[in-house]
């Protein structure tokens, strides 16, 4: 703990200083100064535990010195030295809590003594502090799953018997226990090259500035994600489309909710309808959710409210369209097979189905059918389950129907590029995938996705023109290169253990022991003392 000294006769600080063996008391490091305004700029800097200094002082008193500083420092403990006895210092240092008052001439007994009982208060206090910090570091963790929670509970079954009870607390809860509720819904896109693939840090990352944030608990805007991933805000009152209806306040959330979120999500807001009470926030849920799904075919922007909704029906996979596209496709006719596809989103535009997952299956379907063909005429070999997966999540992560349409453009394109180069001339394109992976494979945030958007291929083509080309999977091929990159290392014995898994882009020598027993048969160490004699 730091000790401060302030008195302006030398001879008492000094004696006071040297005198007094703190260290056995708990003071580890003591300070002096001559006067208040000395005190004052010193103290504010080094912000000391305990003071003892005297009242009477030329510049700044004591009393007024004391009073400035627990401006700053409420829990500090203030000792007061003076040779009088005077009735309104005493009532001064009163009033700003000192911890005792000692008279001149200094007992050094007495001052050790009430210093170490300034020293033991302050401990306690300390402790106490950084159990309520630690309390309520708790509280703030569990606050926005508290939420997310009541959220859920809030739009799938609001007539709960614990819904109503819990909503007293606006404190933890922030929304009103009497209606109106306005409800929005926002479909969140992101790239796992930009954040992580699995939604859950993410979500949570977001979900904790949201919490933060001083104008969303102005508003007492009760926020989490649904089961489907949605970011669900419930607000009290009423927000329709009309500025003059609370547009401007929804603007302002979406404004402040993508700023939290980032500029690597793309974040697509629906309002509901307002509804009366609790039990009906599912169906301003439910438009909210719709509302969102209509700016898929808008490519996002301003929020959608419900009533912009109007008609739409589910779209219908023709079959007939996808036989044309692998007809086209076997007769290299490539802006023909492009056409059809145009033609298949004009139609969606027309149907403006709102679950985005049954539009999505249709792309998918015309995806298998290019990825089909180029397994007939040779160009890619027999399409895994894995290889499928992969394509799916590809298009699960594309926010637009635009966007869509561009993806099997792509993969249309990579298509014919291969089928061109079907004579060798395509061995540039493999050349520089294997150049990027020997360069990259052990840099920080390197993946098969960084390799596709580097040679302009998706990732479902390049994988399967990888293993057409090679024979062997682009992950056994990163592999094999990591492992022989690994050996070569580990044949030099002034290379230690933790720095080639360092070089090797590992961040833990542990799972890089890992990797290499799991391919090798032995450990690194084990590899080495077979190899180095």
């Amino acid at each position: 703990m730091k000790l401060l000294i302030v008195d302006d006769e030398t001879r008492t600080r000094e004696l006071l200083r040297n005198y007094i063996p703190w260290g056995d008391i708990g003071i580890d490091d003591v300070d002096t100064a001559r006067n208040g305004q000395v005190a004052l700029e010193l103290a504010l800097e080094w912000k000391p535990d305990i003071i003892l200094c005297d009242v009477r002082m030329p510049k700044l008193n004591g009393i007024d010195f004391a009073r400035q500083y627990r401006e700053t420092d409420p829990q500090c403990q203030i000792l007061f030295l003076s040779g009088f006895s005077d009735k309104d210092y005493l009532k001064s240092a009163i009033h700003l809590k000192a911890f005792t008052y000692l008279e001149k001439p200094v007992n050094l007994n007495e001052v050790r003594a009430a210093v170490e009982a300034a020293v033991i208060l302050r401990q306690v206090d300390i402790k106490k502090r950084e159990e309520e910090q630690q309390y309520q570091a708790g509280v703030d963790r569990s606050l926005p799953i508290l939420r997310q929670e009541m959220v859920r509970k809030l739009v799938c079954n609001p007539s709960s018997a614990h819904v109503e009870p819990a909503l007293r607390s606006q404190e933890t809860f922030l929304i009103s226990r009497e209606g109106p509720y306005t409800v929005t819904a926002a479909n969140l896109y992101w790239d796992p090259s930009d954040l992580p693939e699995d939604p859950a840090s993410t979500q949570e990352g977001i979900l904790d500035r949201i919490n933060r944030h001083p104008r969303i608990a102005e508003l007492r805007i009760l926020a989490g994600f649904d089961s489907h991933n949605q970011l669900v805000l419930v607000l009290s009152g009423e927000y329709r489309s009309s500025y003059r209806e609370g547009r401007e306040t929804i603007e302002e959330v979406d404004a402040i909710i993508r700023e939290l979120a980032g500029a690597a999500i793309d974040l697509r807001l629906g309002i509901g309808e307002p509804v009366k009470s609790i039990v009906d926030i599912p169906a301003s849920y439910k438009l909210a959710s719709l509302a969102s799904a209509l700016q898929y075919y808008a490519n996002g922007g301003r929020p959608v409210f419900a009533d912009a909704l109007g008609r739409h029906e589910p779209i219908l996979m023709d079959w007939e369209e996808v036989r044309k596209l692998r007809e086209q496709l076997r007769a290299g006719h490539l802006d023909e097979a492009k056409g059809i596809i145009r033609k298949w989103t004009a139609y969606a535009r027309t149907r403006l189905d709102l679950n985005i997952l049954r539009l999505k299956d249709t792309y998918f379907q015309f995806l298998l059918a290019i990825m089909e063909t180029a397994v007939h005429i040779g160009m890619a070999d027999q399409a895994e389950d894995t290889e499928r997966r992969y394509m799916w999540k590809e298009i699960d992560r594309i926010p637009s129907l635009d966007a869509l349409e561009q993806y099997v453009f792509a993969m249309l394109d990579a298509c014919a590029e291969q089928t061109e180069n079907s004579d060798g001339a395509g061995s540039g394109k493999m050349r520089e995938i294997v150049r990027y992976i020997h360069s990259h494979f052990h840099e920080k945030g390197f993946t098969i996705r960084s390799i596709a958007d580097h040679v302009q291929l998706s990732e479902t083509y390049l994988c399967a023109y990888f293993k057409k080309q090679r024979g062997q999977t682009i992950k056994e091929f990163i592999t094999d290169t990591r492992m022989n990159r690994a050996k070569e290392l580990l044949r030099d014995m002034n290379v230690k253990l933790f720095e080639v898994a360092v070089r090797l882009g590992f961040a833990d020598a542990n799972y890089f022991t890992t990797f290499f027993k799991r391919n090798a048969g032995l450990t690194p160490s084990e590899y080495r003392e077979r190899t180095v004699r």
